[in-house]
């Protein structure tokens, strides 16, 4: 059966806006103007018709048209697989099949899963029939004329509209202004799709600088988890706003008992601290962001260290940045795009990572990127084939421009010579004494020539944004 249910629009009241997403606006025609007309649902304000009865749906399914982000009468994906939903203003449904839509032998299939069929088939373009049914074993169109899509044809065929229940925690040490902070830019970008019941976020003040405050922290860590729960949400973002110590990357924890100087601590016994009791078990299969300076990846102890904790966390990624500075505001877009990707359409970060970079447009000047995934691998030589062995793995994004950061490697704005401003000639291709590759840039003010020596990562994969201007970024894995 072609199963449907009805869900409010994302206004509470008035007219249900359409998504503006792209820089685009829906546009809907003169004969579906009266859908427009909507109080918080779009059949609000009219009978279900007795063809297209709401039903209990036996599968998770998103919440929105996943082609216009909006709410209203909506077909389910007949796909075990699929949790796309498609409304009714998006595809058009002709009168020959809206009467036998109640039918049991009825199914619908998205635009989405017809496109992934027609490329797994290898198969050029072909119209598409939403609905279907068996006739003599076989499925065929349930009716003569192929279905028009009059949706906006942008979103990949992996987009969804999730609707499940989202957790924003953000952690923040004591003494930290978070005003404007980018846990809760994302917050207010994915408003729009959630209620407040199920988009909570939770801002959390830590400090566990001495044994007394360590106490207290944990039995609030304790009351946190027991007030959360574990299996309530679909998804759960963890943000961490903390400084770092600069000669060793040890995380604050907090001020002494005078208030005064800052303490620290080693990376492990940090997240044991923060994630103390059952509020470890949260991180589990969720997003974490480090939102605290570059020390925390720098050295190579330091980064074993982390992947140690993350290795018994588990959350599913978790991201830094490399700078030594770190500024939030720089990350803005890169955070609103990930709100839309991978929260609301439901793309894998790994997989549009990039994608999220290239949207930031002053991240890439100011910060490196890293990336670190849990991955599940079938353990070799176990003589139990469902063995599997979990792992992390890392990857380093840096930005590369060919006159400014040859191989990732920033120049400094002054010579460090001569101390004239942006100095330096486009890089050229060249190797160091020992003969190790890199790119050279020199100098060009008058009398100088000094040279400074930008080495080749021993691994690398370039990742171009536009071909022929010399920029994009540079994938280091093994991290």
């Amino acid at each position: 059966m072609a199963r449907t249910k009805q869900t409010a629009g994302r206004t509470t009241s008035g007219y249900a806006k359409p998504a503006q997403l792209s820089g685009h606006k829906r546009h809907r025609s003169s004969s579906t103007e009266i859908l427009t007309s909507r109080s918080s649902s779009p059949l609000s304000s009219c009978p279900p018709s007795p063809e297209l009865q709401p039903m209990t749906i036996s599968k998770e399914s998103n919440t929105f048209c996943y082609l216009c982000h909006d709410g209203g009468r909506t077909f389910i994906c007949s796909n075990s697989a699929c949790p796309r939903v498609v409304c009714d203003v998006c595809i058009d449904i002709l009168e020959s099949i809206a009467t036998r839509l109640g039918n049991q032998e009825i199914s619908f299939k998205c635009p989405a899963c017809h496109e992934k069929e027609e490329r797994a088939a290898h198969s050029k373009p072909m119209p598409y029939f939403a609905f279907t049914q068996i006739v003599q074993g076989k499925s065929v169109p349930a009716c003569s004329m192929p279905t028009f899509v009059k949706g906006i044809c942008e979103r990949a065929s992996k987009s969804q509209v999730r609707g499940g229940p989202i957790l924003i925690l953000h952690f923040v040490c004591t003494g930290l202004n978070t005003r404007g902070g980018i846990p809760r830019l994302l917050n207010a970008a994915l408003e729009e799709y959630y209620t407040e019941a199920t988009l909570p976020y939770l801002e959390v003040v830590f400090d566990f600088g001495t044994q007394h405050k360590l106490r207290h922290w944990q039995a609030e860590a304790q009351h946190l988890a027991t007030t959360i729960g574990e299996d309530t949400f679909q998804q759960k973002i963890f943000f961490i706003s903390v400084h770092s110590e600069v000669t060793r990357g040890d995380l604050f924890a907090g001020k002494d008992e005078g208030g005064m100087t800052w303490l620290y601590c080693p990376r492990r016994l940090f997240m044991d601290y923060l994630f103390a009791g059952r509020l470890q078990l949260l991180v589990s299969g969720a997003t974490m962001f480090m939102l605290s300076c570059g020390p925390l990846v720098t050295f190579l102890q330091s980064i074993c260290s982390f992947k140690e904790v993350l290795l018994e966390l588990r959350p599913a990624y978790t991201i830094t940045f490399g700078t030594t500075h770190f500024i939030g505001a720089v990350i803005k877009s890169f955070i609103v795009a990930f709100g839309g990707r991978v929260v609301i359409q439901g793309h894998d970060l790994g997989e549009v990572f990039t994608d999220l970079l290239n949207v930031s447009v002053e991240l890439p000047m100011h910060t490196d990127a890293y990336l670190f995934q849990v991955e599940e691998q079938m353990a070799s030589g176990m003589p139990n084939p469902s063995s599997s062995a979990i792992h992390i793995k890392g990857m380093h994004y840096s930005w590369y421009h060919t006159h400014h950061r040859p191989w990732g490697c920033p120049l400094p704005m002054s010579c460090l010579k001569c101390s004239s401003i942006h100095s330096w000639s486009p890089s050229k291709q060249g190797k160091d004494s020992s003969g190790a590759p890199g790119r050279i840039s020199t100098c060009q003010s008058p009398a100088c020539g000094f040279q400074m020596f930008s080495y080749q990562p021993r691994s690398y994969q370039v990742i171009k944004v536009k071909v022929g201007e010399g920029m994009g970024w540079i994938k280091q894995a093994g991290i």
